[in-house]
């Protein structure tokens, strides 16, 4: 685990700094050659963020949801899960965070669980317009962290979150926990060190690397849904960051997550993130729900859609009625 961390950080001191993205002015901010057709750009801080909205229109929505990707991932990663929540009368947006997909890249920012969370939450604030509204916050696998850190850092504003194969804390230790995840998982060990030697941005290497968080071989599709955005210019030097710059701006606990409504799902097959550490956070997170998903593996929101969605979108319309005030 030291010599992995050792080269890890080592190569990332040695990395050029680059971003090929440009910055807008503007809050929110649509992008003129949109990723996708329902792209924006927001300026959170000290950084860009790319963000996809659905049901924006609406001036009644059951409910807002915001959807976190995990590691090397993107909005890409929520494309099977997007149409029931639209169909449900739900507000949904779907956000890269910093260092992927297409939002910012920039090796000196603070990639923290909090840090990441403070940013996704000045987004919903400008998305809301200044007024208060409550959110649905789902996140998977490292954007697990990161949802369960908005939550801590506005229970008020929580709705209800979601954990899908998470990443989970019950005390801030995001860069702990981040490397001893990668560290014991072989696939996404060799693939951060070959990140530090420019190597891993291939299509067999990112093919090799689903193959091993779907249980199963992916198709060409889904290997360039995860490569494009990642052969953006700066991403490996901004992703290795997550090891180098990752101290929380605020300290954390589960306490606070007793107040809201708490839904854990996993696979039972996830080689990742084993699902004892889900049972462990449904232990310590009273009130809270798991279900698990018979033969998923790491990434059951691509690979189970079906299965998912049928446990995912009715929990939400639960938590919220159509009669409630947003």
């Amino acid at each position: 685990m030291q010599r992995f961390l050792s080269v890890i950080l080592f190569s990332v001191m040695l990395m050029p700094v680059a971003y090929a993205g440009g910055i807008r002015d503007g809050i929110p901010v649509p992008v003129p050659s949109k990723p996708y057709e329902n792209s924006c750009f927001y300026i959170a801080g000290p950084v860009m963020l790319h963000y996809r909205i659905w049901n924006d229109t609406l001036s009644h929505p059951r409910g807002k949801v915001i959807l976190i990707h995990g590691f090397s991932g993107s909005t890409f990663c929520w494309r099977k899960n997007i149409k029931p929540l639209v169909d449900a009368g739900f507000l949904v947006v779907a956000v890269d965070l910093p260092s992927f997909g297409y939002s910012e890249r920039d090796p000196e920012l603070n990639q923290s669980n909090s840090n990441r969370a403070r940013l996704l939450w000045q987004l919903l604030s400008a998305l809301d317009g200044g007024e208060w509204s409550s959110w649905n916050i789902a996140g998977h696998s490292m954007g697990g962290g990161v949802a369960e850190a908005m939550a801590i850092l506005e229970p008020a504003r929580t709705r209800s979150l979601t954990i899908v194969s998470g990443m989970v804390f019950q005390k801030s230790s995001n860069l702990i926990n981040t490397v001893s995840f990668a560290g014991r998982n072989r696939h996404v060990s060799k693939f951060l060190v070959e990140l530090t030697e420019e190597k891993a941005l291939t299509y067999k290497s990112v093919s090799r690397l689903l193959k091993s968080a779907y249980g199963r071989s992916p198709d060409s599709a889904e290997v360039m849904g995860y490569l494009t955005p990642l052969l953006i210019e700066g991403t490996a030097e901004a992703a290795l960051g997550i090891f180098t710059r990752s101290d929380e701006v605020v300290r954390m606990n589960i306490d606070s997550l007793e107040t809201i409504p708490v839904h854990i799902l996993w696979g039972s097959k996830d080689k990742w993130i084993k699902i004892g550490v889900g049972k462990k956070f449904h232990e310590a997170v009273r009130g809270s729900e798991m279900e698990i998903i018979p033969g998923a593996g790491h990434i059951l929101i691509e690979t189970h859609p079906e299965e998912f969605n049928r446990l995912f979108v009715p929990w939400l319309i639960k938590q919220n009625p159509l009669l409630t005030c947003y």
